[in-house]
């Protein structure tokens, strides 16, 4: 009987560690949710106003606006970071490999990436983006979002444009991807 009770015991261990270690096949979050992981956007040559504070609160606003969707869990943006560093510009501009390599490294079934087409600090920025589907490898959507603040920029400090350019322009981004799942 004690050998029974503790193979029962074993088998029900080894299948929930079993469980929790196996990426599911479609890398669904909690709930259904679809799982994403957010990179840090690259600046192209007319962003060259864009100090790192921007482009990681870029990434930042991008998963937290994804988060509040309730579609999305996204990875938490300090580990994608981490994993996604080395190769930036191949992520972002390059075959989709990089990106499946942090997908799979994340655990998420899409790996947004992006570049930073434009980020003037007078008031107007633009940004192109693809998401990536890691089980395939292939670009799932992409597009480019560009937003022009219609207030005066009396700084045009990073926090400024948060506010008056980024802001708009991520809630563009976040709303085009909840549409399409």
């Amino acid at each position: 009987m004690k050998n029974l009770l503790t193979a029962i015991i074993l088998g029900i261990a080894l299948a929930g560690v079993s469980m929790a270690q196996a990426p599911s096949k479609n890398m669904a979050g909690r709930a259904g949710k679809v799982r994403v992981a957010v990179v840090e956007f690259t600046p192209g040559p007319n962003a060259s106003g864009m100090i790192p504070e921007a482009k990681r609160q870029l990434q930042a606003s991008i998963a937290f606006s994804l988060t509040q969707s309730e579609r999305f869990e996204v990875a938490d943006v300090r580990n994608t970071r981490a994993a996604s560093q080395a190769d930036l510009a191949a992520l972002n501009g390059g075959p989709t490999a990089a990106a499946v390599r942090v997908g799979k490294e994340m655990r998420a079934g899409f790996v947004l990436t992006g570049i930073v087409v434009e980020y003037n600090t007078k008031g107007s920025a633009s940004v192109k983006y693809r998401l990536i589907e890691v089980s395939s490898g292939k670009v799932k959507y992409s597009g480019e979002y560009s937003h022009q603040t219609t207030d005066a920029m009396r700084s045009g400090s990073a926090a400024e444009m948060q506010t008056k350019v980024m802001k708009p322009l991520i809630g563009k981004l976040a709303d085009s991807m909840v549409a399409a799942f």
